[in-house]
């Protein structure tokens, strides 16, 4: 059994470094949701992750990490007949990381709805996915099948948007496909950059017709800056911000997954449900301890190489 269900790809990070004349590149599991998958699971939480690698070194090196951290992988699938997504992650001098995708019919586009087993739902509360299963027509169909089943037994639905341009085709049809998937979400997080990115001047009136579509909590994270989160109106009187802790970063590639999975393991430790949610909120102080939480869990990620290895533990938050 899970708390948490992370459905997306898993993938392999290819960190690049300069070596010599050349380059060399350290393979890392990584993948957002898969991600977040560790660190629900490195905090102590229940998490399972499903999703699809190919019958590769690289898939089976995913699926032997993920087991590692004690994820539940009964909704993993491994195909024979596309190989395993990856991600080549190139970090500038104060850790920021950039990615160029290899992504083109791999193993995690081809998952379907028929493939997640019926029990991984009724296991979990709480569902969770990103925009990066929206990029293509199948994979979307799958994202919006498997968010109605979710919905249908009761689960609270949580959006990480993490858009990453490089991944989509046409990247002009994404602020519409993003917006569309999240109005169907109980929580969607944005970074400001990917927010502003996608919907420029006009970000505040997604965010205000998000909630007015009865999404009950939009969080914006800002790298180093403070956190901020919406709710409507008449369950929060405002917005609240929660500053973020200042460390010194090596490498930012977690460090929103690390945020993420902070946050959703306090809320399932608080009991919330998608029906409790909003009672919960009107509760500013355990809003904002719980904000806090994740923010510390993404500045700690921040300060280590990787992404699975950087996902922090109880005890590594002080």
């Amino acid at each position: 059994m899970s708390d948490i269900l992370c459905f997306g790809e898993a993938l392999i990070d290819l960190r690049a470094e300069p070596d010599g004349d050349g380059l060399s590149c350290l393979p890392q599991p990584g993948g957002a949701p898969a991600n977040v998958a560790v660190g629900v699971a490195r905090l102590g939480g229940r998490a399972a992750f499903a999703g699809q690698v190919g019958d590769d070194a690289f898939g089976h090196s995913i699926r032997r990490a993920l087991a590692g951290y004690g994820v539940n992988l009964n909704a993993l699938a491994v195909t024979g007949e596309a190989n395993t997504a990856l991600a080549l992650v190139s970090l500038d001098g104060a850790g920021e990381r950039s990615f160029r995708f290899y992504r083109q019919d791999t193993a995690d586009l081809r998952y379907r709805a028929d493939q997640l087993p019926a029990s991984a739902l009724a296991d979990a509360g709480l569902f969770h996915l990103c925009s990066n299963t929206l990029t293509e027509p199948a994979i979307r169909d799958t994202s919006h099948t498997l968010v109605r089943r979710a919905r249908d037994v009761g689960c609270l639905i949580s959006l990480d948007v993490n858009f990453r341009p490089g991944l989509w085709p046409r990247p002009a049809e994404a602020a519409g496909v993003i917006e569309t998937l999240a109005g169907s979400a109980d929580l969607v997080k944005f970074s400001r950059e990917e927010l502003e990115a996608l919907y420029g001047a006009e970000h505040p009136r997604v965010i205000d017709g998000l909630l007015a579509r009865g999404v009950h909590w939009v969080v914006v994270t800002d790298g180093p800056g403070p956190i901020t989160a919406f709710a409507r109106p008449e369950v929060c009187a405002g917005p609240l911000t929660v500053p973020a802790p200042s460390v010194t970063a090596v490498d930012t590639t977690a460090a929103g997954d690390a945020f993420v999975a902070g946050l959703l393991f306090r809320l399932r430790a608080d009991g919330v449900t998608a029906n409790r949610l909003p009672r919960w909120l009107a509760e500013p102080g355990q809003a904002r301890e719980a904000l806090g939480f994740a923010a510390r869990c993404g500045a700690a990620a921040a300060t280590r190489p990787g992404a699975f290895a950087a996902m922090p533990a109880l005890t590594d938050l002080g």
